[in-house]
């Protein structure tokens, strides 16, 4: 949610710092200009990406609003599923709700005796679906962050062109329009470097962000399960899962490895 307060903030700045520099509000609104800068990103952007990434947008910002992963929450399914496991044993588990897919795709194996080795690579399989994903989508705010910008010039030099085949030095008018003319042309510049930086890109930033939380908390999903597959000590689980939280402040990834009685692997 901060990162539309935070485009809030810089549009109202650009707005004042055009009315304090004296300049007035309606001289930078162009709707040619616009055009020339959305339509080629846009349709740029069609002949990269297919054409379901690009009807998932609206979701992309869903996900950017929804209330974060609380790593506390899921940490306690996973130690309540140790503790059934080890009263009950594993069969007891089938009907036990863990709402997150992975973990529940990590269980549905658990209960099923698929062996400890064939859920890892499973889980391993499931993450890298999930970072290819993430990278394609996080991939298509960077392409129309890039766009944007060289859209915005060719919608200048195409004005400046227009502009200066139509320029008649025998003609007083024309020659005083031409400044006029000439601050018309860069206004798609404008535009272009306006939705790269303030739109484009920082989305492009925040999902990153949001990815490399979601990859490390699924980690630490999977490790979880693969401790209660193993039947270890939900004490031990628990007091691993959450020393990785805390580690997570240093280092944002956790190689996939176990936690627990079977020890963990962390990086950084």
């Amino acid at each position: 949610m901060l990162i539309f307060v935070g485009m809030l903030i810089t549009v109202v700045a650009t707005v004042l710092g055009i009315v304090l520099l004296g300049g007035s509000l309606g001289d930078f609104l162009d709707p040619a200009s616009f055009l020339l800068v959305i339509i080629p990103t846009f349709c740029s952007l069609l002949s990269n990406f297919p054409m379901e990434l690009l009807a998932g947008i609206p979701k992309h910002f869903k996900v950017m609003m929804r209330k974060n992963l609380q790593p506390e929450e899921f940490i306690a399914k996973i130690v309540d599923c140790a503790t059934l496991a080890r009263k009950e044993g594993l069969l007891s588990l089938e009907s036990v709700d863990m709402g997150d897919k992975t973990m529940q795709y990590a269980l549905n194996m658990i209960v099923d005796g698929i062996d400890q080795d064939a859920i890892r690579e499973s889980l391993e399989d499931s993450l890298t679906g999930i970072k290819e994903r993430h990278a394609e989508v996080i991939s298509l705010y960077e392409k129309a962050g890039s766009y944007a910008p060289a859209f915005g010039m060719v919608g200048t030099v195409v004005s400046l062109v227009n502009m200066l085949k139509a320029l008649d030095f025998s003609n007083p008018d024309a020659i005083n329009s031409l400044g006029g003319n000439m601050a018309a042309a860069l206004i798609t510049t404008l535009y272009g470097s306006l939705f790269a930086n303030i739109i484009f890109l920082p989305l492009a930033g925040y999902l990153k962000v949001l990815h490399k939380r979601e990859i490390f908390y699924k980690v630490m999903m999977c490790n979880g399960m693969l401790s209660v597959a193993r039947g270890d000590n939900p004490k031990l689980i628990q007091d691993a899962l959450l020393e990785q939280v805390r580690l997570s402040e240093k280092s944002a990834s956790v190689a996939l490895g176990g936690t627990g009685d079977g020890g963990g692997k962390e990086s950084g």
